[in-house]
């Protein structure tokens, strides 16, 4: 996708009626997310949820199979701005939300993805994208822009798009990436996610010390 050509959309906003239809594959991005199960969230193109006529892309939760702290994101990339200010920019609808829903915008120094899809137990708060977004439902259209540095290192990356952490479900449309300048002020507020406690962490700490000393042999049977 051509982040450059993505036009702001108008002010006012017609959403479609959703329909019962799965969501469509989502070409050329990635998706990450953690869960009881790999199907905690459907992720990918709602044809029946459009704003002003463009489709939208959308994360949802399954009933049953997340807890407060999972979470499920449709990710997609941006290289070669490092050293740059740069804003993430969509209009955004969300239901159903228990814990946050809305769009993101990661920036990570070493070109790599530690935070997606994972459930580590020593996350701190600056592990948290940058968020735009809400723990309460939001029931018609609204923009949402989120402004972060890229680090000034050779393998820096941006990462961006829609993520539901715990339930919900979340739409974006009319996405936009831009560089900007530096009097456009950052986005402080991060994503809403529930963080180990320090008795957590030591326990899966524990608990990863004990599995690695037993021996436990690898499966290889077919069944």
């Amino acid at each position: 996708m051509d982040w450059k050509i993505l036009a702001a959309a108008p002010l006012t906003a017609v959403l479609l009626a959703a329909t019962a239809a799965p969501l469509s594959p989502l070409n050329g991005w990635s998706s990450a997310s953690t869960g009881i199960s790999s199907k905690a969230y459907l992720m990918g193109i709602d044809n029946g949820v459009q704003f002003q006529g463009q489709r939208s892309v959308s994360v949802q939760s399954q009933e049953g199979l997340v807890k407060p702290d999972s979470h499920g994101a449709v990710i997609q990339n941006a290289f070669g701005y490092q050293g740059r200010r740069v804003r993430f920019s969509a209009w955004m609808r969300s239901a159903d939300v228990k814990q946050w829903a809305g769009a993101f915008l990661r920036v990570d120094a070493e070109g790599t993805e530690r935070f997606f899809g994972s459930g580590r137990s020593d996350l701190k708060p600056e592990d948290l994208p940058f968020g735009a977004g809400s723990s309460a439902a939001q029931d018609r259209w609204s923009e949402v822009s989120i402004v972060a540095d890229v680090p000034n290192t050779p393998m820096a990356m941006a990462s961006m798009g829609a993520m539901v952490v715990g339930e919900g479900k979340v739409w974006l449309s009319a996405m936009k990436f831009e560089e900007v300048g530096l009097d456009v002020p950052l986005t402080p507020a991060r994503i809403d996610m529930p963080l180990p406690t320090a008795a957590q962490r030591e326990a899966e700490s524990r608990r990863r010390a004990e599995k690695a000393s037993r021996r436990i042999p690898p499966n290889l049977t077919l069944e």
